[in-house]
């Protein structure tokens, strides 16, 4: 969190930044502010996102209503511009910090789950996961179409 806190680009992420540091977290609070500015943000470019909230995890999923007219490339630019100083920083720590509150090893973690979802065997290791992972598309032995291999990508420690 200090190394996010020295590229904090706006006084609403410094302070938010500066007060994790001093509670060795980020608060829901902030978390969600710093999304709803986002949104607000967006909204003011013209575009329409909303967030939905995972009742499992507490975290906020971004979906964007799209009509005819969306243009992604104006809305990805759009995204760039409002993250900065608002959720980008924010959000990526403190969704870590929900799915991942040790900092264990994000593969292993999703090698754990893929394992209690019996997706792969006991055996199958990190290094398996890598292997398989590198190979072409459709040469995997992993099913990584599959909503359960999703889902441990998404929140491995679930």
């Amino acid at each position: 969190m200090k190394q996010a806190l020295q590229s904090a680009s706006s006084d609403f992420e410094r302070g938010v930044l500066e007060r994790a540091v001093k509670a060795g977290r980020i608060s829901k609070s902030d978390y969600r502010e710093a999304n709803e500015k986002y949104q607000e943000c967006m909204a003011a470019k013209g575009d329409d996102v909303e967030f939905d909230t995972d009742q499992s995890t507490g975290l906020m999923q971004e979906h964007m209503n799209t009509d005819d007219n969306y243009d992604s490339a104006k809305a990805n630019e759009d995204s760039m511009a409002c993250a900065k100083g608002t959720n980008l920083q924010i959000r990526d720590l403190y969704e870590r910090m929900v799915q991942n509150p040790s900092n264990a090893d994000e593969i292993e973690l999703v090698v754990g789950c893929l394992k209690r979802r019996k997706l792969v065997p006991d055996s199958f290791t990190k290094q398996d996961y890598l292997t398989e992972m590198g190979k072409p598309e459709g040469s995997s032995k992993l099913d990584t179409s599959s909503d359960a291999f999703s889902q441990c990508l998404a929140n491995p420690s679930k």
